[in-house]
């Protein structure tokens, strides 16, 4: 059954999360193409999907680490990619996130600091009282059976040990809108199910939004209040889990319905690129403030040196002076 937030706090606003004819080219190849995903606000969304087709670099596009090439990313209703820098920050603290892609889990963690420290130094960040954090963290350590590594540094543990550190520092913000990528890859049945209850008391505590990547049809059913599947690229399907996964009872009956089944395939690099070009100049914001646009910048110097030459030489010629400075 889907899961409902049992006491969900009054202070909190739990976002939704809108992207919007989102197209991203990679190394000359289309990831996205016109993709389209709503992201209810309070809900547990769920992204499914076969490898490779661009969930990662969805999450990076929601979370600011990747800009795409066309459309817009909108958390409570703010485009993130043309905020200003205070803007940003303020939706940047209303974030967790663990992330996934070819360096799994390891960019969601400090390596200087202490499994505690990681989660600690979260919850200073974001001006929590001195007293509260260590408890917070505790707590958190203690759903994901990390209270006996509190002292190891991130390098020292095991591999589900590192992605359980992953995944309490994206939960103990507490934030409105948490992001787990990959949240299955790489954990045991014991540790699936500890990271589970986690996931759950998360929503129990806050009543947040959360959008989670997985390739786990059991995971997807339990948890989805809303599902999306992606295929080369786009959604393809999107809604109730129950009406998504009606008669989909093993992944090769997901391959058969989605994935096999997507005749319009991979997206062409012509399209994609014809759409980027569409794509409206971002105004400055706070993270990139240029005056003016940079290659402008060198193209009006290269001006000016080519003007400083010709006048040079038009004195050289003439037989006046050669520096016209």
């Amino acid at each position: 059954m889907p899961l409902e937030p049992i006491r969900p706090r009054p202070d909190l606003f739990a976002p939704e999360v809108e992207l919007d004819n989102i197209t991203t080219i990679i190394d000359d190849s289309a990831v996205l193409h016109r993709l389209q995903l709503h992201v209810p606000a309070g809900k547990v969304t769920v992204l499914m999907g076969p490898s490779g087709v661009g969930k990662t670099t969805l999450i990076k596009h929601v979370v600011g680490l990747l800009e795409p090439d066309g459309g817009t990313v909108r958390i409570g209703g703010r485009d993130i990619w043309e905020s200003s820098r205070e803007e940003w920050q303020e939706i940047r603290r209303g974030l967790g996130a663990m992330l996934g892609g070819h360096n799994l889990y390891s960019t969601s963690v400090f390596g200087s600091l202490t499994v505690l420290e990681n989660l600690t130094y979260s919850l200073e960040a974001l001006g929590v009282p001195v007293d509260e954090r260590h408890d917070r963290a505790m707590a958190r350590l203690r759903e994901l059976h990390l209270v006996d590594e509190f002292d190891q540094l991130p390098d020292k543990l095991p591999a589900h040990a590192s992605k359980r550190l992953a995944l309490a520092r994206a939960l103990v913000a507490d934030a409105p809108l948490t992001v787990l990528d990959e949240i299955d890859v790489g954990l045991d049945q014991q540790h699936a199910a500890a990271m589970l209850d986690a996931v759950r008391n998360l929503r129990a505590r806050t009543g947040c939004t959360l959008l989670i990547t997985t390739h786990n049809l059991d995971l997807a059913r339990s948890m989805a209040d809303h599902l999306a599947i992606m295929v080369n690229g786009r959604i393809v399907a999107a809604g109730p889990p129950g009406e998504v996964l009606y008669g989909v009872e093993s992944t090769e009956d997901f391959d058969r319905r989605f994935e096999f089944s997507d005749f319009t395939g991979p997206p062409r690099l012509e399209d994609a690129e014809a759409d980027a070009e569409r794509r409206p100049r971002p105004k400055p914001t706070g993270r990139y403030q240029f005056l003016v646009e940079p290659q402008m910048v060198w193209i009006a110097i290269a001006a000016l040196v080519l003007i400083a030459a010709l006048f040079i030489a038009v004195r050289l010629f003439s037989g006046g002076p050669a520096a016209p400075f």
